[in-house]
């Protein structure tokens, strides 16, 4: 983490992200493991009164859980874990056992979710099938572990691979079975890149983070682009329609009228995991959720994060990823345009998705919810259903192996 950054003297901004969240002793998902929250009990929807009553309700349990965050699997559950169930059901083939793969599992409610649909709804399913989660934190895959585990049907079924989803060495031998990958708040916290340029006709710099000599604080500095993994990434970006079209080229000469700089955060922690997926699990069925925008940033780029911490229940904004030494959250958006044209490069070697070996789709959560969800398990007495209504800003990416 950020201590680790101050003992060497530079690191590109994606790893000095990646130890300030998951340094093992230090990071911010290890120095706090309650960091994601588990509810312990489901929320009875149809007794809240309505949308004001539903936000009194959650504010009062981040109180309670003092520096905990909930996620839509935890504040849903069963019923969202019982929707990617039911899809999961509806598209695998029914002649080969069921295998699925949970990459940042949490607390283990989504894995013991779907593990129990399965076991209600289709027992014959779930005589064979696995569910594997794989856990970059030791605390939460313990935690993972003994949440799933109290059922004790379950525990024939699933298991935890404690390491990095994007090492190909935690996959052990690649596997070309059918499966499915399934991940949930994943992508926000997969480390980015930061790059930039003077002019929309500069060279594009990599930046690094490095200690500063004089006031011993960490700064950002600017070097020319030599990392691979960049290179890759913006020339995905670069095929996205609205990169390179004419709005584009107007805001080309917008910023050259203006002199203009440019600065964007590039998701290369995610073109880094899929590309292993893909290399590890190349006919996997990929299943993932998160965050299409981010309010209130002032962090400044494109698809800038938000970096924040909780106390006594209360958030609180940092101005700089900097600040983040193992006591916040730093979460991104996800640009689902830009997720499925890396998943198609990461898949294929090219971000074409028209001659595309797969097929892709990107959903709103609602519309997910809608068909495959029992959303009447989650309205409230008034009609509001937080399930369709409350995460407006989040998407669903679906991508599957041709037939």
């Amino acid at each position: 983490m950020a201590a680790e950054v101050t003992e060497h003297k530079s690191s590109l901004v994606r790893d000095y992200i990646h130890s300030a969240l998951y340094e093992p002793h230090l990071g911010y998902f290890a120095a706090k493991s309650n960091a994601v929250g588990a509810i312990t009990e489901p929320i009875w929807f149809n007794r809240i009164l309505g949308r004001a009553a539903y936000n009194e309700y959650l504010s009062n349990l981040y109180k309670q859980h003092d520096i905990s965050w909930f996620t839509p699997v935890e504040v849903f559950q069963p019923w969202y874990g019982y929707a990617v169930a039911e899809y999961i059901l509806r598209t695998m083939d029914p002649s080969a056992p069921l295998k699925i793969y949970e990459v940042g599992g949490g607390t283990g409610t989504c894995a013991n979710n779907i593990l129990t649909y399965f076991k209600l709804r289709a027992p014959n399913v779930y005589k064979t099938m696995t569910y594997t989660s794989v856990e970059i934190s030791a605390a939460l895959a313990k935690k993972q572990k003994a949440r799933v585990e109290a059922v004790k049907s379950h525990r024939g079924h699933f298991m935890v691979n404690c390491g990095s989803a994007s090492d190909p060495r935690t996959w052990g031998t690649a596997n070309a079975d059918p499966c499915y990958v399934v991940m949930f708040e994943v992508l926000d916290n997969l480390p980015h890149d930061l790059v930039y340029r003077e002019t929309p006709k500069s060279p594009w710099l990599e930046t690094w983070v490095v200690r500063n000599q004089t006031s011993d604080s960490l700064i950002e500095e600017r070097r020319s682009l030599q990392d691979p993994l960049i290179k890759r990434c913006l020339d995905v970006i670069s095929q996205v329609p609205g990169t390179s079209s004419l709005v584009a080229s107007a805001k080309s000469t917008l910023s050259r009228l203006l002199h203009f700089s440019e600065l964007s955060w590039i998701p290369t922690g995610c073109l880094q995991l899929l590309e292993t997926l893909h290399r590890m699990r190349p006919n996997m069925a990929l299943i993932t959720s998160d965050f299409s925008s981010l309010p209130d940033v002032t962090i400044s780029g494109a698809r800038a994060p938000i970096v924040a911490s909780k106390e006594n229940g209360e958030t609180k904004d940092h101005s700089s990823y900097l600040e983040a030494m193992g006591n916040a959250d730093i979460f991104f958006p996800t640009d689902f345009q830009l997720l499925e044209r890396l998943d198609h490069y990461a898949a294929t070697g090219s971000a074409e998705i028209e001659t595309s070996e797969r097929i892709s789709t990107v959903v709103t959560s609602a519309e997910f919810m809608e068909q495959c969800a029992q959303v009447d398990k989650t309205k409230t007495l008034d009609g509001f259903n937080p399930l369709l209504e409350d995460y407006s800003n989040t998407k669903f990416y679906i991508s599957l192996p041709s037939l």
